[in-house]
């Protein structure tokens, strides 16, 4: 049997993706990593179908006809998975299989005209009564389904992911918080691959391209291998992650484990007896005034930025404010999100005492630490955006304005 060149690509993405399935399996298993695990085992059975039809295996008569229609399980897979990374206490339900019902449906009947063809010795013979079946005819409607499915469950996926952000963002300064950036990468390069299949579906159906052409598909796949090859090992190093991680709910984000020093209840949004409007009066405007100094105040004169786990609960009770008017204050008058002020004022502190003599005794990340940053990579990453330096750099720069000085 001879190998094409993407027949090779397709293939090292399938061998390391179930590597990969296994490993983590047998690793330990909480809900994120079994839904990896599933979903690298569901995209490598999809890469196998494919493989099926272009190495001519599907002209030996076992193999035909077989059972592989996992197009619409993988969806649901990856929706659940990054619920299983943005919520709070997230664990597989019962309930979470009515996500699989069409799925279940499709691979009753797929199995049902694999059992009903099998006894049957010629090809041709086993695509007459497939046909009786109406196997193409089904087949088609599930491509058309498994398009809807995908960007259903891709848009629900996304905004999740979308939300969480937002929540990071405006509520917690702790750095030790997952970002998830490269889970929104691959949120964003899943909307490229199902645009790519319903093209690839549209011009099968519409113009009959796959009857003369297969080279879309060789594309579609190569890119799903690499995919692949991406999401295991990102999902493969991802840490377990911790339980003070965000709940996700209707159209907000909202914190809801604090530290038990900062004895507030869960914020609220805003609405339109809190700030909720567009047009203010005068007692409020003069309101926010007061707010924005005391806000200043905080992290100028008292360094709330200092510490690490300072979150917008913390902030808003040592002003005697609501987390929500705070909130509103700091993203529509000062312009930034809460992380990101709190992280500004660290980036100013470590600059300062990087410069310090006071200060030599310390490591970079020793400076980083006493100024609020509690995680090593956040740290070298936030300094640069800052900066555009990174903190050796921005030594060196500074060593070398005072040289210039004298």
């Amino acid at each position: 049997m001879h190998f094409s060149f993407f027949e090779v690509l397709v293939l090292v993405g399938v061998t390391q993706g179930f590597v990969l399935s296994v490993w983590i399996w047998l690793g330990k298993r909480s809900s994120s990593k079994i839904l990896l695990s599933w979903m690298l085992t569901v995209f490598n059975l999809l890469c196998i179908k494919i493989l099926i039809l272009v190495t001519g295996l599907w002209e030996i008569r076992f193999v035909r006809y077989l059972p592989l229609a996992f197009e619409l399980a993988i969806q649901p897979l990856v929706y659940l998975y990054v619920c299983s990374l943005t919520r709070r206490g997230f664990k597989l339900k019962k309930a979470d299989l009515l996500h699989f019902i069409p799925f279940a449906l499709s691979f009753a009947y797929s199995s049902f005209v694999y059992i009903r063809v099998l006894p049957v010795h010629s090809l041709a013979a086993k695509d007459v009564l497939a046909d009786q079946l109406h196997f193409n005819g089904i087949k088609e409607l599930e491509d058309y389904g498994s398009i809807l499915s995908s960007f259903v469950y891709w848009y629900a996926g996304f905004r999740q992911v979308l939300l969480y952000r937002r929540w990071l963002y405006d509520n917690i300064s702790d750095t030790d918080y997952p970002t998830y950036a490269w889970l929104r990468n691959i949120c964003i390069l899943l909307g490229v691959l199902i645009l790519g299949l319903s093209v690839d579906i549209l011009l099968d159906t519409i113009g009959h391209f796959g009857v003369r052409h297969f080279f879309h598909w060789q594309l579609f796949f190569v890119y799903l291998a690499m995919l692949i090859y991406y999401l295991g090992f990102r999902g493969f190093l991802l840490p377990d992650k911790k339980e003070r991680v965000a709940l996700v709910t209707g159209d907000a984000a909202l914190p809801v484990e604090m530290p038990e020093r900062a004895g507030v209840e869960m914020p609220e949004q805003s609405g339109p007896g809190e700030w909720g409007c567009e047009e203010w009066t005068d007692a409020e405007r003069q309101e926010r005034v007061i707010v924005e100094n005391a806000i200043r105040q905080a992290f100028e004169l008292d360094k709330l930025y200092l510490d690490p786990e300072l979150n917008l609960p913390i902030l808003a009770k040592h002003i005697s404010k609501s987390p929500a008017v705070v909130s509103s204050v700091i993203n529509k008058e000062l312009g930034e999100s809460f992380r990101g002020m709190v992280n500004t004022y660290r980036v100013e502190a470590v600059k300062l005492r990087l410069q310090d003599p006071a200060s030599r005794h310390l490591s970079i990340l020793g400076v980083a630490y006493e100024c609020g940053f509690n995680s090593e990579a956040s740290f070298y990453r936030i300094f640069k955006a800052a900066t555009g330096l990174s903190p050796k750099e921005y030594i060196s720069e500074g060593k070398k304005g005072s040289q210039n000085v004298f």
